[in-house]
């Protein structure tokens, strides 16, 4: 979505056109500038890895360049002097204003308790029963075989030392997984393997996988509080995100001087 919504930048508007050259500017065409400062004001809630990622900034630098040139070819033949054009401009910018607003809004009035939390698990707990066999893994694939040995062994030799080390080098997906939902090789393992046991390396298309399980649970048993928290976090931030936005936008009306005319659409003809 951030990306999405940062491309309709890249897109519709020019990051920099300034008759002064900046002295930090990340790429030009003509005139017009892109800056890092300004890719920040544009977006400033936008995660700092997205900017130390090479590959990332080299794949938003070429969709600028190539939108910046397009954009000033257009504008030789005055499309951006079109009547219907300066009309969406000025909802996109509406638009943008109130989503902002919106957003401050969510975040200084929604707050979920954890009392909140657990009262909602006690009261629903039936509604987290296991339908399938469940286990909860460590996972990590790499392409190399005898490097995912390595992996494998230092995991099972439980050297401490040498463990912070593998999870500074590479990162681990901590998931929960479904009987019957990863691929056969990998299923078959993970659900009859003991718990805390290293297994691997697996072969795939994917490269060579290293799991560890770390737990094991049956269908028709509950999941805990701890394994559900996020799930329980996400429905009750939504529902209140509803109830206050529909009691907001009450309040509103209820204080607004605004009239509706449907008449006048019969008016005139909407479609020449």
């Amino acid at each position: 979505m951030k990306f999405k919504i940062l491309f309709i930048f890249l897109t519709a508007f020019s990051f920099c056109n300034n008759s002064n050259k900046p002295a930090d500017y990340i790429a030009r065409v003509n005139d017009a500038y892109l800056t890092t400062n300004y890719l920040q004001n544009i977006y400033p809630d936008m995660d700092s890895d997205y900017f130390a990622s090479d590959d990332y900034l080299k794949s938003l630098t070429s969709n600028w360049i190539k939108n910046e040139i397009l954009y000033q070819q257009a504008e030789k033949y005055h499309f951006d002097k079109e009547e219907s054009i300066q009309y969406k401009m000025g909802n996109f910018k509406k638009q943008l204003i109130i989503d902002s607003y919106v957003h401050y809004l969510l975040q200084t009035n929604i707050n979920v308790s954890e009392n909140e939390i657990r009262n909602f698990y006690f009261q629903n707990r039936s509604s987290f029963l296991r339908d399938v066999d469940e286990a909860k893994v460590s996972h990590l694939i790499v392409e190399d075989f005898d490097e995912s040995n390595r992996i494998k062994n230092i995991l099972r030799s439980r050297n401490r030392r040498e463990i912070d080390q593998l999870f500074n080098n590479y990162t681990f997906e901590t998931k929960v997984v479904r009987r019957g939902e990863s691929i056969k090789e990998l299923d078959k393992t993970i659900f009859e393997s003991t718990p805390r046991t290293v297994i691997g390396p697996i072969p795939s298309d994917y490269g060579y996988h290293i799991i560890e399980v770390i737990s094991r649970s049956k269908a028709g048993s509950i999941r805990s509080i701890d394994d559900v928290r996020n799930e329980i976090l996400q429905k009750l931030t939504q529902a209140k995100i509803q109830d206050y936005y529909n009691a907001y936008i009450d309040s509103l009306f209820s204080i607004t001087d605004y009239e509706i005319k449907y008449e006048n659409l019969h008016d005139r003809t909407l479609i020449q």
